[in-house]
């Protein structure tokens, strides 16, 4: 049975990185504007769908998933070599022929409709731990599905806010701190269900579009950045209570009209 592996030149169970780099060389050699074989539309083709399968995590675990079912099935609907060689040695007496087979029976269809099920029904995948991994960029490997709730990027070298992010609209957890960030390519008003956002330790002069929309928004650290102002409706976020300002170059006028505010949102606690 080929496989997608087999169509990349892989051994089963290759890294994300190994198949990202399988694909550029196949690419360069077989893509039908510079490949002279006459089959290259057709193999790009090939090489374009495994990609497609195996880069993205949901997809590889449902192909993987799928695999062992074909796999199982085709082993179950196997005959049995005619035994040539010594008789096998009589199974011990403890359990009867006949329960051990029912066992295993029963375990192959448990095994199966797990297997089925998880195929259309692939595990959803709700936390992304990218922390410490010297990006500077999001992965062109990974492709993040639409159930994200929690995302881990601090400690990385990026210098802007990957736009993959802003088609994340279910974001409860967003983490950015310890980069290089300068800006934001979009507005974060589609993260509606945010409600903890850190952008501690980066360069940002200016928060994003859409700030002031973040009605979910509890706890937002903007500590050790390059901040001088903050927007008007920042203050006004309604379920905001933790809002972090340290090691900032807030000017006299800032602080005091943050000041000012507080005296009538009492459950704001401001760290400065």
């Amino acid at each position: 049975m080929r496989t997608y592996y087999d169509v990349l030149g892989l051994p089963f169970g290759a890294s994300a990185e190994q198949i990202r780099q399988r694909y550029k060389e196949l690419a360069r050699l077989y893509h039908p504007d510079v490949s002279q074989d006459p089959d290259a539309l057709r193999k790009m083709q090939e090489i374009n769908e495994a990609y497609r399968i195996l880069s993205d995590p949901q997809l590889r675990l449902a192909y993987h998933l799928r695999l062992a079912a074909l796999v199982l099935r085709k082993t179950a609907r196997s005959p049995r070599p005619a035994a040539v060689a010594a008789p096998t040695p009589p199974l011990p007496r403890t359990y009867p022929r006949w329960m051990l087979t029912t066992l295993a029976a029963l375990l192959g269809v448990v095994v199966s409709a797990a297997v089925i099920y998880h195929l259309y029904h692939p595990f959803a995948v709700k936390r992304a731990f990218l922390h410490g991994l010297h990006l500077s960029a999001w992965p062109v490997y990974l492709s993040p599905p639409p159930s994200l709730e929690w995302v881990d990027l601090s400690h990385n070298r990026l210098t802007g806010v990957p736009a993959l992010l802003f088609e994340q609209k279910h974001l409860r957890y967003l983490s950015l701190a310890h980069n290089e960030i300068t800006l934001f390519p979009g507005t974060c008003a589609v993260w509606a269900e945010l409600e903890v956002l850190d952008l501690s330790h980066n360069r940002l002069k200016a928060l994003p579009l859409g700030i002031g929309e973040l009605q979910s928004l509890r706890v937002l650290d903007l500590s050790y950045n390059q901040l001088e102002v903050l927007p008007p409706e920042m203050m006004a976020l309604p379920s905001l209570t933790d809002l972090r300002l340290r090691g900032n170059p807030l000017s006299p006028q800032t602080r005091a009209w943050i000041e000012a505010q507080l005296k009538h949102q009492p459950n704001l606690r401001i760290l400065w």
